[in-house]
């Protein structure tokens, strides 16, 4: 099959799911092209974007800035293209596409899709409708998937329908992630026979499980991780107030909290751990690269994730799989990878005493950490294993070309 990702940013190091299904893809011998629909791709890469040489597979859908050199360059294009291609002129259809098609957006968005695909596979709702549903109305691609994660249908919440209106009626195939994203996909409108549950998975052989042996904390110390994206919906002032919290209850407590990953609320963050002062203890490393997310979660002991909102976290399931206790928020499908009780808590979302409490309880249970790290080690590789899963995701492409009828394309 030939397949076409449309994505927001790649590479993107936070999107590790993403880039495991294009892998996955490529592996199993399928052609895999990648659009991104936000071009401004991060410094750090993982290490499979240069061992797939994926770069040289991924296209930026770019608008130019000034107005002029836009529409001649689109005057250009339309010369070279329409006479094979004239669906492209109903990109222009301003009564239908409004100020998308004014800005030449929309004709910028098809443009770099002349190449007929046998799936577009759009990632976000937003990029299903912006992209993958045009080409469909357009008549240059035939079958679309969608997956749904986590600010789309949190945005589909807010506005209901009108965000995705045009989506909703060109899609082939909808993905939800979870069943906490199922249930919001349902009450949207998508239609059930199109809606499949397909969550993401981790490399299992990645995050191998680790054996640890049982720590005095008073006496060795304890180590407690978050992987996160630094933005509000993941809660981590409420994980630094926790940490706070332990050490007024417990001031001879030697304790190290590392939060991995970069974003907007860096400052903010800084100014809280100094003023609870927990500098020396709490610290922020920003953007890290796979292997260095790894070797950092096997040199902790607990894995903490006090998110407001999520679908489906994957560094949930990394932190499992490595054999990490976790204490998260009971927020999306959170309960779908940590087993409350058996692979770790789940507390409500902001409360800081109860994310207080089971990080209190579990420092003071080392052997419970142990045993609590290997149900979920057991559970992710039961449930979440990448290679299953992009699997079943061919069995789910394959579903789609069979059912969906033929519309009409123009000639590849």
């Amino acid at each position: 099959m030939r397949i076409a990702f449309v994505v927001d940013r790649f590479p993107a190091l936070s999107e590790t799911f993403i880039l495991n299904q294009i892998t996955g893809l490529l592996d199993r011998g399928h052609e895999v092209d990648i659009f991104a629909t936000k071009p401004h791709p991060e410094d750090a890469v993982h290490p499979d974007v240069e061992r797939y040489g994926l770069l040289l597979r991924t296209r930026n859908i770019t608008l130019p800035h000034h107005l002029l050199v836009r529409a001649v360059k689109a005057a250009g294009m339309l010369i070279a293209y329409v006479p094979r291609r004239p669906a492209l002129l109903r990109a222009m259809n301003v009564r239908r596409y409004g100020r998308a098609a004014i800005s030449l957006r929309a004709l910028y968005s098809a443009l770099p899709f002349l190449t007929r695909y046998d799936i577009v596979h759009c990632q976000y709702g937003t990029n299903g409708e912006a992209v993958g549903a045009l080409l469909k109305e357009l008549g240059l691609q035939r079958r679309l998937v969608t997956t749904f994660h986590g600010y789309d249908t949190r945005l589909a919440e807010r506005e209901g329908i009108r965000p995705f209106r045009r989506l909703l009626g060109q899609g082939d195939c909808f993905i939800a992630v979870s069943g906490y994203n199922h249930r919001q996909m349902l009450a949207l409108g998508i239609d059930p026979a199109k809606l499949v549950l397909h969550p993401v998975g981790i490399d299992c052989r990645l995050f191998a499980f680790v054996s640890r042996t049982p720590k005095d904390a008073k006496r060795e110390g304890v180590n407690i991780a978050t992987v996160a994206r630094l933005v509000p919906q993941k809660g981590l002032h409420f994980g630094i107030s926790a940490v706070s919290r332990l050490l007024q209850a417990q001031p001879d407590l030697r304790l190290r909290y590392d939060i991995l990953g970069g974003g907007p609320l860096h400052d903010d963050l800084t100014a809280l751990i100094g003023q609870l002062g927990l500098r020396g203890i709490v610290h922020l490393h920003g953007p890290q690269r796979q292997d260095a997310v790894i070797d950092a979660l096997r040199r902790s002991d607990i894995f903490l994730l006090p998110s407001t909102a999520e679908a489906l976290p994957v560094a949930l399931m990394e932190a499992q799989a490595l054999g990490l206790p976790a204490v998260a928020s009971a927020v999306g499908s959170s309960s779908d990878i940590v087993l409350d009780g058996k692979s770790g808590f789940l507390t409500p979302p902001g409360d800081v005493d109860a994310l207080t409490v089971k990080l209190r309880f579990l420092i003071e249970q080392p052997q419970l950490q142990l045993s609590l790290g290997q149900a979920g080690s057991r559970h992710v590789r039961m449930h979440f294993d990448i290679d299953v899963l992009n699997d079943r995701l061919v069995q789910i492409y394959r579903k789609v070309l069979d059912s969906s009828p033929p519309n009409a394309v123009g000639a590849a």
